[in-house]
Formats: structure tokens, sequence, C-alpha cells
């Protein structure tokens, strides 16, 4: 299963391509989307969108992922976060592409065993579970972090789901 995982934001937008397949995980690819400070906002959002169109075709990937939106001290921020994320649902919408959200504390929880891990301890993280070196940028951590949580739990989900027909012989077999 191939993810590309999104850290959406206006000035610098992160990405990270992950894969597991034969036991092994692997990054892909990964990298920020650069936008200028001289654009404008629709500008940037347009980028944003277009760049994530063009990761979709290039990686084809089964999902799509990134972090719930959280309101912290700065509304303005939360604001200029949500349309970022906007272009990155439009980009997958437009494409097909199903998109799943995990909480900030949930990425951490499923890539280093706290929630409240900090930036570093996660950095890490994904570089063992990658076999890498950390990733430079912080877009492009968060992004291979919430790429990978979604591998995490999609395993977990496969492991814990019944193929259909089984369901019901199951509840059965307890009942009697």
């Amino acid at each position: 299963m191939r993810v590309l995982g999104i850290d959406p934001g206006t000035s610098v937008t992160g990405w990270g391509v992950v894969e597991a397949a034969a036991g092994a995980t692997r990054r892909v690819a990964s990298g920020v989307i650069s936008l200028s400070a001289r654009a404008s906002l629709p500008e940037r959002l347009c980028r944003i969108r277009e760049r994530v169109r063009e990761l979709i075709l290039e990686h084809v990937p089964a999902a799509l992922s990134l972090e719930k939106a959280f309101v912290s001290r700065n509304v303005q921020s939360a604001f200029r976060l949500g349309e970022a994320r906007g272009a990155v649902l439009i980009a997958a919408a437009e494409c097909g592409l199903g998109v799943f959200e995990y909480a900030p504390a949930e990425v951490k929880l499923s890539l280093v065993g706290y929630g409240r891990a900090e930036k570093l301890q996660v950095m890490r993280g994904i570089a063992l579970i990658l076999s890498i070196e950390e990733p430079a940028r912080p877009d492009e951590a968060d992004a291979l972090a919430v790429a990978l949580c979604h591998l995490r739990g999609a395993k977990l989900r496969a492991l814990t789901t019944l193929p259909k027909g089984r369901a019901g012989s199951v509840a059965r077999s307890r009942l009697r």
C-alpha cells in the first residue's frame, strides 16, 4: 500500500510518499512545496492544489493522509491552515483519492508510542522506521509522519477485519 502524507501550509507544504510491501516500509519520495511570499494567497492555494495533483498522478497512492486541523492561540493561522487544507482536499477529490485525517497526538502515538512526543522524537522515529537520515525539513517530517500513521492503522485494520462471510459464522460460534 502506498500513502501520500501532506502537511499543509500557505508558506511551505510538506509531502511524503511511503509504501508498505513485503513486510517492509520505505520512503518512496518526500519534499516540500515552497510558496512565494510575494504571491497572493489565491495563487499559493492554486499552486498547492496543482502540485498535490501532480504528486498523486506521479506516485499513484492508495490514500492521502493529513493531520486534523486544530485551533491553538492564533485564529488567523488556523484560518490559513484551513485554506491550505482545502486546496489539498480539492486536489484529492479531483483525483478520486480517499482522504484520511489523524489528530496530532494520534500520529505521535503511532510512531513513537507517546501522544505528546516532541518534534525531535518524532523525527528520530521516522528515521528509524524508514531507515533514513532524519528529514531536514520539519514540514517534510510531519508529512512522512502522517503517512506512516495511516499505513500503520491500515495494517491494524487489515489484521482485525474479518473476511466477508466470516463475521456471521464467528458470531454464531461464540453463541454456542
